[in-house]
């Protein structure tokens, strides 16, 4: 993968500067980095429980369905409780929060699983995690650099490298959005009600915005505190490139495929 090519710089512009020693150090660094992001998935979905406590016996029958055609009978699904809408999922698990019953219908819950569903046949729920870690990597790497060299040119150069980095890991996160949108419009029986909840979703978030941008004066909403729930893998706060397309670009996706299957 393209993703790839700048950390394999990194470490080549590491060994030429300090040889096998800068090589030693960086893959103790990337090993304690492995250790830390382990050590962060224990507790996962500590708010949750099972999916049935939370959906009506016709959804949940419709996405026992999803699981049979995915071939993902052993993949659990869970209601966090949590009311800003939210889907993630990882190892063998589907997780919703329980805001998302509160904006979807029982068909647009069946699309969002049906996409997460694609991110686990992607093994996506493998390689978001280890992208992480690398990213974290990645940007640790110039400062060791520049500890090993004492050269702010070096140092520079290897910065450069993470930022390419950073370019290539949004092309591949976008584009494995797109790739379990695919799996889940052939998942469902009517694709267009992924579009459908993407639009719903949409309408959230710019309402959200709408309100918390307004110039009156007022008390926050509660649907703008923050996530209690830990996040699904470690990772930095700061953001460079987008990871996520769109709703537009995955609308337009979706609606094509229709068009086209129909």
């Amino acid at each position: 993968m393209m993703l790839f090519i700048p950390l394999a710089l990194m470490l080549l512009l590491t060994y030429v500067a300090s040889g096998y020693f800068g090589l030693i150090l960086a893959g103790l660094l990337f090993t304690g980095l492995l250790i830390l992001g382990r050590l962060s998935l224990s507790g996962k979905c500590q708010n949750c429980h099972p999916i049935a406590r939370a959906a009506s016996a016709e959804l949940i029958k419709k996405l026992y369905s999803i699981l049979e055609r995915a071939n993902l009978r052993d993949v659990e699904i869970y209601a966090l409780e949590e009311y800003i809408p939210n889907a993630y999922s990882y190892g063998r698990r589907v997780v919703l929060s329980l805001g998302l019953f509160e904006i979807l219908d029982d068909e647009e819950i069946a699309a969002v699983v049906a996409h997460e569903l694609g991110h686990i046949k992607n093994r996506d729920t493998i390689f978001f995690p280890l992208v992480a870690y690398v990213r974290i990597f990645a940007f640790l790497m110039p400062f060791l650099i520049l500890v090993l060299t004492q050269s702010f040119w070096i140092a520079i150069g290897s910065f450069a490298l993470y930022l390419w980095f950073e370019l290539e890991r949004s092309k591949f996160l976008r584009s494995r959005e797109f790739k379990a949108d695919d799996v889940a419009l052939r998942l469902l029986d009517r694709p267009l009600s992924l579009k459908e909840a993407l639009e719903e979703l949409k309408y959230y978030e710019d309402l959200r915005a709408r309100v918390k941008n307004q110039a009156l004066p007022g008390i926050e909403p509660t649907i703008d505190r923050p996530s209690q729930e830990k996040r699904n893998y470690w990772r930095p706060s700061f953001l460079i490139f987008p990871t996520h397309p769109s709703y537009e670009e995955r609308i337009f996706r979706i609606v094509a495929y229709s068009i086209i299957s129909s």
